[in-house]
């Protein structure tokens, strides 16, 4: 019988070999199963268990190697192990890389795990987010990403598809957006990439922009539209609206639309949007109203009435001011030159200037004197278009003016139409009278005297 010393002896060796690992030895000879109440009992007690453990068969995955050093090896080598029993998970064109190296364990744990699938972690989501940090600094995410539903668009093994998508990718978008395809159906014009390159604008997973864009408009249309970023950026007459963050959503929609180049509405109605009121154009300037200059008109100017702005003016910018498409004096005398009148020539007969004498190119002469001829083709102060003709709409035949800004003086035309021609007392020469039929004669000097001005009828 053991003293008391003898027995605190025991007790301290007891607890070396304990502490050293070695109060259970491991078995020097092959087992029924390694999952016992000695070993790796552990592996069948967690909610989803492999079923070779489940079945306590683990020589489907393990084989002896030295049973008296309780070493093993793998049956087969890389994923060849796995796919054994889980057939043609590499059977498409984009393997997930982990599978392909036959690093399997990586996503899956051999034996067993608390979690659907034996996944290492609580979700899809945190078990992706350990290589693909694909939502980092964003603020909006994605519906699926925001939940952790990364396999609503993505195969975890092997896809036909770029980025183990499970479908094309447009047409993945698709299957959850479908009042977008609707529209990308019902109207007749449709932004490119709406077509077939969502992720072209869009990032899948997350974004610092709403809507997942990559980055607001403009800057996100200027990646594609070059020539428009030119435009609003290098013109010397630019329309501050398109350089506005999201300005260009003002005017176009992004994705479809049953009006040209994916207008949200018919041209004339967006311009009306912000030129029904007065815009600051510089510092010092405003730009009337539009739609006061042509409220109760009686004649319109063709584009106007056929709601036509861009017949001259550009959208996004131009080396002409106001916007304007080509050439066109700003001023009230002008050189006279065809290309300063660009503009109005693309419609109206430059003959109409380049004629001294004509019988029909225009009602506006004295006999065959042509009148257009002799107000604008000067080699110095000739008067341009706007000296006599309103712009935009008039209560005068042929778009004359009542009156023409001259500085700070409201210069008055004096137009009265006859049936044979009309007269003018105009601020800048003595009253006039012309007549296509019987020439009025002006051989003789005139004598200068006070004018009533006409009521313009």
């Amino acid at each position: 019988m053991l003293n008391k010393f003898g027995n605190k002896l025991v007790v301290v060796l007891i607890c070396v070999l304990v502490s050293n690992g070695l109060a259970v030895e491991k078995p020097t000879t092959p087992q029924k199963t390694c999952v016992t109440g000695e070993c790796h009992a552990d592996y069948s007690k967690k909610n989803f268990v492999h079923a070779p453990v489940g079945l306590g068969d683990c020589d489907s995955c393990h084989k002896p190697m030295k049973p008296e050093e309780h070493t093993f090896d793998f049956v087969r080598k890389g994923r060849d192990l796995c796919e054994y029993c889980h057939l043609e998970q590499t059977g498409k064109k984009v393997v997930h890389e982990p599978l392909k190296t036959g690093d399997c364990m990586q996503c899956h744990d051999p034996h067993s795990s608390d979690n659907k699938f034996l996944l290492p972690e609580k979700t899809v989501a945190s078990l992706c987010n350990t290589c693909h940090k694909v939502t980092e600094g964003f603020q909006y995410l994605h519906g699926p990403t925001a939940v952790g539903e990364c396999t609503i668009c993505h195969e975890s093994h092997s896809a036909d598809h770029k980025g183990l998508l499970v479908a094309e990718h447009s047409k993945l978008c698709f299957s959850c957006h479908v009042v977008t395809q609707d529209e990308l159906t019902k109207y007749e014009f449709v932004h490119e990439p709406a077509k077939n390159d969502c992720i072209g604008c869009h990032n899948p997973h997350g974004a610092s922009n709403p809507q997942m864009i990559k980055d607001f408009a403009p800057y996100l249309c200027y990646t594609c539209h070059k020539d428009i970023q030119n435009a609003a950026e290098n013109s010397m007459y630019q329309h501050s609206v398109v350089s506005e963050i999201d300005g260009c959503l003002k005017c176009h929609t992004p994705h479809a639309s049953s009006v040209k180049f994916i207008l949200k509405s018919e041209p004339a109605t967006i311009c009306m949007t912000c030129h029904d009121k007065p815009q600051g154009i510089t510092k010092d300037e405003v730009l009337p109203a539009f739609t006061d200059q042509i409220k109760d008109k009686k004649f319109l100017h063709g584009p106007v009435n056929d709601n036509d702005c861009s017949g001259c003016h550009i959208t996004h910018g131009s080396k002409y001011f106001r916007l304007l498409a080509k050439e066109y004096p700003p001023i009230f005398y002008a050189p006279f030159s065809e290309k300063n009148y660009e503009l109005c020539f693309g419609c109206h007969a430059k003959t109409l200037v380049l004629t001294a004498k004509t019988n029909d190119l225009t009602d506006f002469r004295n006999g065959n004197q042509n009148l257009h001829f002799l107000h604008v083709n000067k080699e110095r102060r000739g008067r341009t278009c706007r000296a006599c003709h309103q712009t935009h709409a008039s209560n005068l035949p042929k778009h004359i003016r009542e009156s023409v800004p001259y500085g700070i003086w409201k210069l008055p035309v004096g137009f009265t139409k006859t049936e044979t021609g009309g007269n003018c007392a105009p601020g800048c020469h003595l009253p006039k009278d012309y007549d296509r039929e019987k020439a009025v004669d002006y051989s003789a000097p005139q004598a200068a005297k006070p004018t009533q001005q006409p009521s313009g009828t």
